[in-house]
């Protein structure tokens, strides 16, 4: 190579670094602490002693996340899709979106950390490792037992990303929060790799290729979790994929166990349920919230369902929960 065509290259080299730090300059960087938090695609919150917030009868987690709760000391009873789990040290349970994970019974020297994923987080990361069948296995295993050395591996992996996210409620530069929140979500991006390698160690699986059945089935998954507030029709889920009604309802049927209509009601139900325990909202609020025409119309669809009311509901969870 000549003399001349090096110095190009550096010239060239010189102006793809300044259009580089150009075009970083020029991406709007959050205005304040709460616009960058929304930028982080998961959130922990520490169960502890000290937390009164978590209490035996509440709920704790979220139905349009999934996540895990990674337990350091003392034990826990959880119930999820209404089975009772108890998870002491050494143990990790994860939960599905769509899933609803409320406390029963708390040990006083409890201790451990829980951590919500958003979805559109982490689809893209189990879809390339996970295919239907593994995913509802998870669903229906979501707790196991690890080792002294896995658990040594995941807590510390999880301190570091404590550490990397509590960067953040100290003033930083505008121009570093960007990069600061790029690096938290490749290393949650690590952990969820490293929780999913240990999950499927710890419960070995018959390795699966995925098919076109497998993708129609995730997809469909996707694409409930953005409409189900909105869209109760099997038909307009077949029609996102191009597919026929049967066809789909067959596909759905054969991937999950459950019928497409069934995942809509489940989702549909588990949101209300949620609604009507963790937010002050009205009835009617939750009815419009929700894409019912009337007040009316999702107490029937609720009543269907759940066997009591609305109204009823909300008061026996009311009275279950600890004064």
């Amino acid at each position: 190579m000549s003399d001349l065509q090096v110095f190009r290259l550096k010239i060239l080299k010189y102006f793809a670094i300044c259009i580089y730090l150009f075009v970083s300059l020029q991406q709007k960087p959050p205005k304040s602490k709460e616009e960058m938090e929304q930028r982080i695609p998961f959130s922990y919150v520490i169960i502890s002693p000290e937390n009164v917030t978590e209490k035996e009868g509440c709920m704790i987690s979220t139905i349009d996340k999934c996540g895990f709760f990674f337990c350091q000391k003392g034990e826990v009873e959880v119930a999820l899709s209404d089975k009772s789990y108890l998870i002491s040290k050494g143990s990790v349970c994860i939960y599905m979106t769509g899933s609803l994970l409320r406390i029963q019974r708390i040990s006083k020297d409890i201790k451990g950390i829980m951590l919500e994923v958003d979805l559109n987080y982490i689809i893209p990361i189990v879809n390339k490792i996970v295919n239907s069948e593994n995913l509802l296995y998870l669903r229906e295993n979501p707790c196991f037992s690890i080792t002294e050395y896995q658990y040594s591996y995941l807590e510390q992996l999880i301190k570091a990303l404590q550490q990397r996210m509590d960067i953040k409620a100290h003033d930083i530069p505008l121009q570093r929060q960007h990069l600061i929140s790029e690096l938290i979500k490749s290393w949650g991006q690590t952990l969820c790799y490293e929780l999913l390698n240990v999950y499927f160690t710890n419960q070995p699986l018959k390795p699966l290729s995925q098919d076109k059945k497998d993708k129609i089935f995730q997809n469909f998954v996707i694409t409930l979790f953005r409409y189900y507030q909105k869209e109760r029709d099997v038909t307009f889920y077949a029609g996102k994929q191009y597919l026929s009604s049967r066809y789909f309802s067959a596909v759905i049927k054969e991937k999950s166990g459950s019928t497409a209509l069934q995942w809509i009601v489940q989702m549909v139900i588990t949101e209300a349920k949620q609604l009507l325990e963790n937010s002050d909202l009205t009835i009617k609020e939750i009815a419009t919230k929700l894409n019912f025409p009337t007040q009316s119309f999702f107490g029937k669809y609720f009543k269907q369902y759940v066997g009591v009311s609305p109204k009823e509901y909300r008061n026996k969870q009311i009275r279950q929960l600890p004064s």
